[in-house]
């Protein structure tokens, strides 16, 4: 769970789950923040569950993933410097 590779996944996943809300058009669902109603055939309900989906995953993309990223890296890089060390000090 807490190892590089973890990181990386779960930052990739919600890097695609934010992609595939861009290409759906969850992006103008967030209307509901300065109180408009979206254009088309659908509740306001609907839309605004639509619009607090893609405004979480904005977050996620621009907050977690690069934090998770960053981690990961740091993480293999202790990981293979820790195992190194190990190595020198068993000889």
């Amino acid at each position: 769970m807490f190892t590089p590779e973890g990181f990386v996944f779960r930052a990739l996943l919600v890097a695609v789950l934010y992609g595939i809300s861009c290409v759906l058009g969850f992006a103008e669902y967030t209307a509901f923040l300065s109180g408009t109603s979206p254009g088309g055939n659908i509740s306001w309900e609907t839309a605004a569950l639509l619009g607090l989906i893609h405004l979480l995953l904005h977050v996620g993309f621009i907050l977690f993933v690069p934090i998770s990223l960053i981690t990961g890296g740091l993480l293999a890089v202790w990981g293979r410097w820790k195992f190194r060390r190990d190595q020198s000090n068993s000889n």
